[in-house]
């Protein structure tokens, strides 16, 4: 499947990197930015062009009260830069989406138990994440009545355990689109379809780390998100670009 131009632009861990320098610390400059990550400026310079053309992130030049021409400071791009943008606000939870799954990564490398280290990190990050916009057309797992939308919502009613699994598929199917997996819900056999891997190459040579995070990234959305299902396995390369996610019931 072709990737769609958001997660080509994010599959460069150079760019995430940037985004992920700019989301943490703060504004900074090319300078700045060139020292931290080891890149040359003009590289730096050109990542960061791709970025802000891609809403990622803004460049705006520098307030200062001495003569002489403001350099150019770039900060990540902000909710309140995009709130009446869907599109934009997508675009902005897939980055802090991509740019924890890379901490995640990195972080699992170190370590002699790489696999048990890759799933434990995926997991602390998964369980942190905001539950992002759900994607449009995205599956309905139920059409139970909302028990939290006070137009359906019943104060005598029992809790409807369907209506709270369904919501916890929906809100893995949004996180699963934000990192960049293009998921497909098999709903009879609870198992999610990925057909997008954004870091395909390094999952090739090093699948029991990068699988294991992103197992652990997927049972973290479900810890914040519901009690019904769990991980039961991530089955890479199941096909050509094909890897599968399957769930069981708690």
């Amino acid at each position: 499947m072709v990737a769609s131009a958001s997660a080509s632009l994010l599959a460069s861990p150079s760019r995430l990197e940037l985004l992920h320098l700019l989301q943490q610390g703060g504004p900074s400059t090319i300078d700045v930015l060139a020292r931290a990550t080891g890149l040359h400026q003009n590289t730096v310079r050109e990542h960061l062009a791709r970025l802000a053309d891609g809403g990622y992130v803004v460049g705006e030049p520098e307030i200062r009260s001495t003569r002489g021409r403001p350099r150019i400071v770039y900060r990540a791009t902000r909710a309140a830069d995009v709130i009446q943008d869907p599109e934009a606000l997508r675009r902005l939870e897939r980055s802090i989406a991509q740019a924890a799954l890379t901490r995640a990564l990195v972080g699992a490398f170190p370590v002699r138990d790489q696999s048990g280290a890759a799933t434990h990190a995926g997991r602390e990050v998964g369980a942190r994440l905001p539950i992002p916009t759900p994607v449009a057309g995205a599956t309905r797992a139920t059409d139970a009545a909302d028990p939290t939308d006070p137009n359906d919502a019943d104060p005598t009613a029992p809790a409807d355990p369907t209506a709270a699994a369904g919501r916890q598929l929906l809100a893995l199917e949004a996180h699963l689109d934000a990192f960049g997996f293009d998921p497909v819900l098999e709903q009879v056999a609870t198992t999610f379809h990925l057909w997008r891997c954004p870091f395909l190459e390094l999952a090739r040579e090093r699948p029991d780390v990068v699988c294991s995070v992103h197992a652990g990234l997927a049972q973290g959305v479900l810890d914040q998100s519901g009690d019904a299902y769990e991980v039961e396995a991530l089955t890479p390369f199941v096909g050509p670009g094909h890897c599968t996610l399957a769930l069981r019931r708690r």
